[in-house]
């Protein structure tokens, strides 16, 4: 039983270093972070998504009907965003979906 209860401290050790690296230096604390650089990957804000579809219905303003793959390569974002801006304006009911073949046409309604 004496060698159970060193192991229980230990565990609460581990438990707390991995706590302490997630946590702002003390001298950071003062200071809010930037929300962009706190955020897990692939997680998107609905402002960030709604830049981008902003972004999108630009480029399908200036250039027509357009593929995916071209708007996500035209667009300055990650792909995962564009996608999420693109179905922004497609649950808005701006957006019309084609397909040729493999490929996806949108185009603005």
């Amino acid at each position: 039983m004496a060698k159970s209860k060193p192991t229980k401290p230990a565990q609460a050790k581990t438990t707390k270093s991995t706590t302490a690296k997630t946590e702002l230096p003390e001298v950071a604390r003062d200071v809010e972070p930037d929300p962009a650089a706190v955020r897990s990957p692939g997680v998107f804000s609905s402002a960030e998504i709604g830049h981008v579809a902003g972004d999108v219905w630009g480029l399908l303003v200036n250039d027509g009907s357009l593929t995916v793959v071209t708007i996500k390569k035209s667009i300055d974002a990650p792909p995962d965003l564009v996608l999420a801006a693109i179905g922004w304006l497609a649950r808005e009911d701006k957006l019309e979906f084609s397909t040729h073949g493999r490929s996806v046409k949108v185009s603005l309604r």
